[in-house]
């Protein structure tokens, strides 16, 4: 089915498509606000106040399984091959 886009309005819950929709009687849709920006100030602050709350426990535990974790940094490139002279 092609992608249609129909402008409407929301009134007692409801969605009111303007006139000259034609979508036929049933079909599932997705509303997304007009007005609405993905990435808005809004957004953040509904995912920031919806975040799940961690106990000082689960952080505790969080950090000691991050250092015990934690191996000692190699500085060789893995890109560049040990060079040997070369017989000439």
């Amino acid at each position: 089915m092609a992608e249609a886009i129909c402008r409407g309005v929301v009134r007692d819950g409801m969605v009111l498509l303007d006139k000259g929709s034609d979508l036929p009687e049933g079909t599932d849709v997705l509303v997304t606000p007009f007005g609405s920006r993905k990435g808005g100030s809004r957004d953040i602050l509904d995912v920031l106040n919806a975040s799940p709350h961690v106990s000082h426990e689960d952080v505790e535990e969080l950090l000691r399984l991050i250092r015990e974790g934690k191996r000692p940094a190699r500085y060789g490139s893995p890109f560049v091959r040990n060079r040997t002279k070369r017989a000439q």
